[in-house]
């Protein structure tokens, strides 16, 4: 009989109540041919070699948690703490008042990683920006590299002997915070987390590296502060309770007031410039040669933003210059 309890890494123990047949031995041989396994073998030595399945009770073969949480067909009825708890507000605090939309995302660990991922691009806000000339690239609220492995890592890293709590993510206005049940392993700190290595779950990472969700173990951290940098975004809020993990991201303030603008594309890149121009303020001809339309179709969106006051026009006929609105608070 195996050691229930003393073991360092809870993933690699199997079980209780579960069987062979809870897991979906067609994902696993799909999972085999499409990864990066360089071995051609059977679902069940895959299994047996990365953990997957042990041995209990005198041979039979019996799912691990990390097994069963990669390549189960029902993880959650014998682990009901491991699925995710998504929660979407209208403003910047976690208040019941703003609750917009609650999901209780339940499956195999690379589906709750794709659930939640689709999810929080589709809410969060796109547009475009205009890095030199007339033409526009696009322009998110946040990186969509951050966010994924943001949610691979609160997945992969969470303690899964708390068996109270699940993943929590919580979608903000301009901000999403991960929580991840149970704090950070000993000797790792918030302050050194981008230079520390620890791996708690090794079997449920071992799966994730195979599949193409983790591309270089230990780095996950260190690519989201690298792509928040080049995006020009906050290093990422960290907080360390003893009972969770808190990472928080900010994302770009200028789509959000696009979409509260409530600005088509031509609105918004004209508006774009007009903001960027400053104190100084800019023409209509200045506006085409940027975006290389005509002056007549300048004018004609223009008028748009004038009568809905957000922009202002001020100078002469041959002077006229435009400026942002500034709105009274």
């Amino acid at each position: 009989m195996p050691n229930w309890i003393e073991i360092e890494h809870i993933d690699s123990l199997p079980v209780r109540g579960a069987t062979l047949a809870d897991i979906d031995m067609g994902r696993v041989e799909r999972h085999i041919q499409a990864g990066r396994s360089q071995q051609s073998e059977s679902p069940l030595d895959y299994l047996q070699r990365q953990i997957g399945i042990v041995e209990v009770d005198g041979g039979q073969l019996a799912p691990t948690l990390g097994g069963l949480l990669c390549f189960g067909m029902e993880p959650q009825r014998h682990l009901p703490h491991t699925g995710v708890s998504l929660t979407r507000y209208t403003g910047q605090t976690a208040n019941s008042q703003q609750v917009v939309d609650i999901r209780d995302l339940r499956g195999p660990l690379f589906d709750l990683i794709d659930q939640a991922d689709a999810y929080l691009w589709a809410q969060s806000n796109h547009g475009f920006r205009l890095d030199s000339g007339p033409r526009r690239t696009p322009f998110d609220q946040y990186p969509r590299t951050a966010i994924r492995e943001l949610i691979v890592n609160a997945l992969a890293h969470r303690d899964y002997r708390v068996v109270g709590s699940r993943v929590k993510i919580e979608m903000f206005k301009n901000e999403i915070e991960w929580c991840s049940p149970g704090g950070l392993p000993p000797g790792v700190t918030v302050e050194n987390i981008l230079k520390s290595q620890y791996t708690r779950n090794p079997v449920i990472v071992g799966f994730l590296f195979d599949a193409g969700y983790i591309e270089q173990r230990g780095m996950g951290l260190d690519t989201v502060a690298h792509v928040l940098r080049e995006e020009q975004l906050p290093f990422p809020q960290m907080e360390d309770t003893g009972a969770s993990f808190l990472i928080r991201i900010q994302g770009h303030g200028a789509v959000d007031k696009h979409i509260a603008l409530g600005l088509d594309t031509p609105l918004a890149q004209i508006y774009t410039l007009i903001e960027s121009a400053g104190p100084v303020g800019i023409s209509a001809r200045e506006i085409a040669d940027r975006l290389e339309w005509s002056i007549r179709t300048v004018n004609y969106r223009m008028q748009e933003l004038l009568g809905r006051k957000i922009v202002i026009r001020e100078g002469s006929t041959s002077r006229t210059r435009y400026h942002v609105h500034e709105q009274e608070t």
